[in-house]
């Protein structure tokens, strides 16, 4: 595994202001500042560990595809969680749950390319 420098920089970038963007669509003080930091942390594992590192030679597409799909998912949960009624727990879960199926099956994918 190689970190690509420049890629990973624009994927921390894109997270920051991911996270800026759910904190600025939020209301509340409190469910500001949990969104930003559950949402920049949930999309730079997603697009640090899908453009930011490259795991073989050949195949890693496979993994950058899966990344897409994830950052989606996550999209998703942070529109919902955004313009519906906000409730902690089902939204940190949710979260929790697309960056651990993301890196599970990602070190499963790396472990097989190598």
């Amino acid at each position: 595994m190689k970190l690509k420098t420049v890629s990973a920089l624009v994927s921390v970038g894109i997270a920051a202001l991911a996270g800026y963007g759910v904190y600025a669509a939020n209301a509340s003080e409190e469910q500001k500042w949990i969104m930003l930091g559950v949402s920049a942390a949930t999309f730079l594992v997603l697009l640090v560990g899908g453009f930011g590192i490259r795991y073989a030679d050949r195949g890693g597409s496979n993994i950058t595809i899966l990344s897409v799909l994830f950052t989606v998912a996550a999209i998703i949960v942070n529109v919902v969680a955004s313009l519906g009624a906000f409730h902690l727990a089902p939204y940190v879960i949710a979260s929790g749950v697309i960056v651990l199926l993301y890196v599970g099956i990602v070190s499963a994918m790396a472990k097989a390319l190598n």
